[in-house]
């Protein structure tokens, strides 16, 4: 397990989607690291000579999985989601055209020959700090094309967006591509008074802090999801700022505060409801019109204050609407749950190891209330489980605690 072997894969993937045809489609999330994953690959395939289709969904859910592949009959290429989720994909597939997981999330392996998982866990590489999807995404680029080392940058900017460089610097996979950002006057280095570093975005003149760039990217896919901002979002990283979509920006961050107040003020009020373990609460619609993305970054935007016990995972609800842009409706009834950490928990499980983490915890309490499972890191984690199994989703993860505690020498 190594970087080489993943390369090896990666250089095995590419050879298939030659073999397989002139067009691909990539299927990517909607979060900073998604977008530039997408944004890196649709440049690169372009270059390459291949007509590239971009999908931009949410969660990785069988009724989803199976439209896209009904409709899309080209390869399809699954980036910063999927690796999880690797046997509903290869169910919904079955043989039928070559498709690509290049993920940096928690992996399980596939039952179709035809989807090769390219999941960075498999060869050592962690995904919760030490690669992210945009960088997975940036060796595969270069695998493709050595010219593609311009591309760099999004490798940092999508790490950035993941918060991969929260213990203080970006290490590892994610630093390499730095390096070559670097090199080429894309990013600066910054190094700030406590010991950390800093980044910033110099591709496009003006120097951009790359921490608020991220987050505008992300706004942008989550909050902007139903109108349009994904594709806004990817143009933002591949162009810079312009006119259109620092327009969106400020209409967005107006939707998006006014409900995060609504909610703030509500919780400051009412408090979280509470198990041993585990702090949660419901938005319902409460961040409509925006996508659920925006229950993941509120619940980030909230992990550390000071109404929030440290001690406790942190998980919201919020109802998901039945439309996916670019594929339709569809009749289901279902719950966005995202779950985040405060920080002295998130040190306990990703430092001291002394409580489990979310990878653990919400796949399997997933699967005990008919929940879809991808896309987990310890420190961060999300699923759809039907309206109704709130409380019972919140009482399998308050007994895969306790049992695991149980465990513990």
């Amino acid at each position: 397990m190594s970087k080489e072997g993943f390369l090896s894969a990666v250089r095995e993937g590419i050879a298939r989607v030659r073999q397989a045809g002139s067009e691909v489609t990539v299927v990517h999330h909607n979060d900073a690291d998604g977008l530039t994953s997408a944004a890196a690959l649709q440049v690169a395939l372009s270059r390459a000579g291949f007509a590239v289709r971009r999908v931009c969904i949410e969660r990785v859910h069988p009724p989803v999985v199976a439209r896209i592949h009904e409709q899309f009959p080209s390869t399809i290429l699954y980036v910063d989601l999927g690796a999880q989720a690797a046997p509903v994909i290869s169910e919904v597939n079955r043989g039928r055209r070559f498709t690509i997981i290049l993920d940096h999330h928690h992996p399980q392996e596939s039952t179709d020959p035809e989807v090769l998982n390219i999941a960075t866990e498999f060869f050592g590489l962690s995904g919760d700090m030490d690669i992210a999807a945009a960088t997975a995404a940036y060796f595969f680029t270069l695998e493709l094309d050595q010219r593609n080392r311009d591309l760099a940058y999004l490798s940092v900017l999508g790490a950035v967006g993941d918060c991969h460089e929260r213990g203080g610097r970006l290490v590892k996979e994610n630093r390499q591509a730095l390096i070559d950002a670097v090199e080429q006057g894309h990013v600066e280095i910054v190094e700030e008074a406590d010991g950390r570093e800093g980044y910033i975005l110099t591709r496009f003149g003006d120097p951009l802090p790359m921490p608020p760039f991220a987050v505008s990217v992300t706004t942008l896919g989550g909050a902007g999801y139903y109108t349009d901002g994904p594709d806004l979002g990817v143009r933002l990283c591949l162009e810079g700022p312009f006119s259109e979509a620092q327009q969106k920006l400020e209409e967005l961050r107006r939707v998006e505060q006014a409900a995060y107040d609504k909610v703030l003020s509500r919780l400051e009020r009412e408090g979280f409801r509470e198990t041993e373990h585990i702090q949660w609460f419901l938005v319902g619609e409460d961040f409509a019109p925006m996508g659920v993305k925006t229950i993941g970054e509120f619940c980030w935007d909230i992990r550390n204050e000071d109404f929030v016990d440290p001690e406790k995972y942190v998980v919201g609800f919020q109802v998901m609407d039945r439309e996916v842009p670019g594929l339709g409706a569809f009749d289901w009834s279902l719950v966005k749950v995202s779950m985040r950490l405060p920080s002295p928990l998130e040190e306990k499980i990703l430092v001291h190891h002394t409580m489990p983490g979310l990878s653990y915890l919400v796949p399997e309490a997933a699967k005990q209330t008919d929940g879809s499972i991808d896309a987990c890191h310890d420190y961060c984690a999300a699923t759809l489980i039907p309206i109704g199994r709130e409380e019972d989703l919140i009482e399998a993860m308050e007994e895969l605690v306790k049992d695991k505690l149980a465990a513990t020498p």
